[in-house]
């Protein structure tokens, strides 16, 4: 009963923050719709995928997970637990596991590494359980560890319902990787684990003023964006995913206590690339709960957007990102 299945991360255009505090904080549940981007890294040696190997077996006492050749243990064994614990229920077992988990890109450093992981231990358990779950139900069950997981598991460009249950709270692929022309490059500024990780954080979104608005603006935002990536209007969806990465960031300044992911290299990059557009290069920038940024543009200025994110000072180095394919099943094996 072994498996190893393949997940990349993605970027949210429209993005959530926050979980509903009349509902149980162990289903993370969006506080909104959300819209994404599974991506592929171009750079050499990064992928931004995660690959994860589980094994069921009665020889096992305890369950075991070992990511990064670390121990887990606390809060994100917990997480991982919660989401195995599901998939046992289904397929009636009470066998222990053994999971060993690998990411080729930095973790917790605001590139959606719980996404991609999440995702690829939901396929990889589902299919050593011998489960023949569809998409959509690995969605929610993907969310049940990270919110933003339910997207990694279709490529291409995605929508995540909110919804105000389980079952109503899943993701759908709006369209495969080649039906929009969306590439990136990613300012990388810090590749340390943040100080305040998104699962923390979360929790916090209730204390701003101004996150009522958000969700409202967002959800609105949401259906937008969906209808325009269908359209391939590339400047109308980089203008609402800046504006809405500005909403989120504006909602965890203003929590308590106050959370401040950019780094003052971040408001450069971000300052460069709106003067850039200006100038006549079509970019938009979007971030995540980190300081590293993403910016946006289409495949025919990827790289003279980097040469232009190269030349700002404190820019450690760049990423050249890609629609992913779907999360799937590998036969190559991590132990």
């Amino acid at each position: 009963m072994k498996s190893s299945a393949i997940a990349h991360s993605n970027i949210a255009l429209i993005k959530y923050w926050g979980r509903s505090p009349h509902r149980d904080p162990n289903l993370n549940i969006p506080l909104n719709d959300t819209v994404s981007m599974t991506k592929q890294g171009l750079t050499d040696g990064i992928h931004l995928q995660t690959h994860t190997t589980i094994e069921f077996s009665p020889d096992y006492d305890k369950d075991t997970v070992i990511m990064e050749n670390q121990l887990v243990e606390g809060r994100n064994f917990e997480r991982i637990v919660r989401v195995i614990d599901h998939l046992r229920a289904i397929a009636k077992t009470d066998y222990r596991f053994k999971l060993v988990s690998q990411n080729d890109f930095p973790t917790q450093a605001g590139l959606a590494s719980s996404a991609s992981a999440f995702a690829a231990l939901t396929i990889a358990a589902a299919d050593a359980l011998k489960l023949k779950l569809s998409k959509k139900e690995l969605t929610k069950i993907a969310r049940l560890g990270s919110g933003s997981a339910a997207r990694s598991i279709y490529g291409g460009f995605v929508y995540s319902y909110g919804g105000n249950s389980h079952e109503t709270s899943f993701a759908e692929q709006i369209c495969a990787r080649d039906c929009f022309d969306l590439n990136a490059v990613i300012a990388v500024v810090d590749e340390a684990k943040k100080d305040v990780t998104s699962d923390q954080g979360h929790s916090l979104a209730h204390t701003s003023p101004f996150n009522e608005i958000r969700i409202k603006k967002s959800q609105q935002q949401a259906k937008e964006i969906r209808k325009l990536i269908l359209e391939n209007d590339f400047n109308q969806v980089g203008q609402i995913a800046e504006a809405n990465c500005l909403y989120m960031h504006t909602v965890m300044m203003t929590s308590h206590p106050s959370l401040f992911y950019w780094k003052p290299i971040t408001l450069n990059i971000m300052k460069t690339i709106q003067k850039s557009r200006n100038q006549g290069l079509p970019c938009y920038f979007t971030i995540d709960a980190g300081p590293n940024v993403h910016c946006l543009c289409q495949s025919r200025n990827l790289y003279e957007l980097q040469k232009l994110v190269e030349k700002i000072e404190g820019v450690k180095k760049t990423i050249l990102v890609e629609p992913a394919d779907d999360a799937f099943v590998t036969k190559e094996h991590l132990f």
